[in-house]
């Protein structure tokens, strides 16, 4: 009898919690959260609503890429601690102290609108466009084209640097990006 009071007692702990991060974590949101997501079909340039999340595809990301001169494409965790992850905000400070554009796209809902503000809009992957719900697959699928390199190949690195729409370099840590363009600006 007691085995199955356990039993009854860790089924019900199951059930009744959520897991983060194996996929997209949209089915997380509230009702109201959910109809502040846009699955959005223009230029990226042209999002003027920054209290909503904007749902986009690589190739809305390559079209920006193609007319701004230098961009920074954030690939942002909302619940991540890592030394590595950084505020959106923080790292849209330094992009703007260096004259360079920020895209900062979330590869997940869970936590996402913590970071809505009113400096920039807030990015997601379009999973649907995709084609699967399963997060891993859909990032590596989402950066494999735009820098045209896997993951694992770019150590994970979560920064990604563009100049005139061409993928120049990744970076692990946000406080290289600063330095690298601090000698890139002064090797010219």
């Amino acid at each position: 009898m007691q085995k199955a009071i356990r039993f009854f007692f860790f089924s019900l702990a199951l059930t009744s919690c959520q897991i983060s991060g194996l996929t997209s974590g949209y089915s997380h949101l509230s009702k109201q959260e959910q109809a502040r997501v846009i699955k959005y079909k223009g230029n990226i340039a042209e999002i003027q609503d920054y209290s909503k999340i904007y749902a986009i595809t690589p190739e809305q990301v390559k079209t920006y890429l193609s007319v701004h001169n230098k961009v920074i494409v954030y690939d942002y965790t909302p619940w991540c601690k890592s030394k590595y992850c950084v505020s959106p905000t923080l790292l849209a400070n330094q992009c703007k102290a260096n004259k360079v554009d920020l895209l900062v796209i979330s590869n997940v809902y869970d936590d996402v609108f913590r970071a809505v503000n009113e400096s920039f809009p807030l990015l997601i992957i379009d999973t649907a466009a995709l084609k699967t719900k399963w997060r891993g697959k859909y990032i590596e699928k989402f950066y494999f084209s735009l820098i045209g390199k896997y993951q694992k190949d770019i150590d994970y690195a979560g920064y990604h640097y563009f100049q005139n729409g061409n993928y120049i370099k990744s970076f692990k840590d946000f406080k290289d990006i600063g330095r690298y363009l601090i000698n890139e600006d002064v090797s010219k």
